[in-house]
């Protein structure tokens, strides 16, 4: 444990340091890999948005592509698809310029991922897998059966360093 004005802070909250409080007290709630899930995201956040000034509100892929973690509407919607499955509430693409929308969303989409590569029998992906998936897509990650040497080198280079970040964050 950490000490920090006599308030004892969890070792998960550390890694959080790019997410709201709020989605940091969800995540500590009992997911059982909402820390590397949250690692994973932040190391996606940085490859995606890290040398912006304002990486929430940015936008690329000629629009299409929004805050932080570069979400597409169709991700954004299957990350709300996720949310809805939980029980929780979804959101309307017009508050993407929210953290917190942004990190819920974002974090259900790496759940979603999650789900459909445990159906698609691999039941713990690595960071790089859930990665490719991510920039390169479920449909196309699944035709090469999660395996990043067989993506295109873009993607690869994408997971490749995602994967690099999340095991410098974690030590190991």
């Amino acid at each position: 444990m950490v000490k920090n004005w006599n308030i004892q802070l969890h070792p998960a909250v550390l890694v959080m340091r790019n997410f709201t409080l709020i989605t940091a007290a969800v995540l500590l709630a009992g997911y059982a890999y909402a820390v590397d899930d949250a690692t994973i995201l932040d190391a996606i956040g940085d490859v995606e948005t890290g040398s912006q000034k304002n990486p929430r509100l940015a936008v690329g892929d000629f629009g299409l592509a929004r805050g932080r973690y570069q979400q597409h509407r169709g991700s954004f919607i299957d990350g709300c698809t996720q949310l809805m499955r939980e029980g929780k509430s979804a959101y309307s693409y017009d508050q993407w310029k929210s953290p917190v929308v942004q990190d819920e969303v974002a974090l259900a989409y790496i759940r979603w991922i999650r789900d459909r590569m445990k159906s698609a029998g691999v039941p713990n992906p690595t960071p790089e897998q859930i990665a490719l998936c991510w920039n390169y897509g479920f449909g196309k990650s699944k035709a090469i059966k999660f395996n990043i040497t067989k993506a295109p080198a873009e993607p690869r280079d994408y997971a490749t360093r995602v994967g690099n970040i999340v095991r410098v964050t974690k030590n190991i």
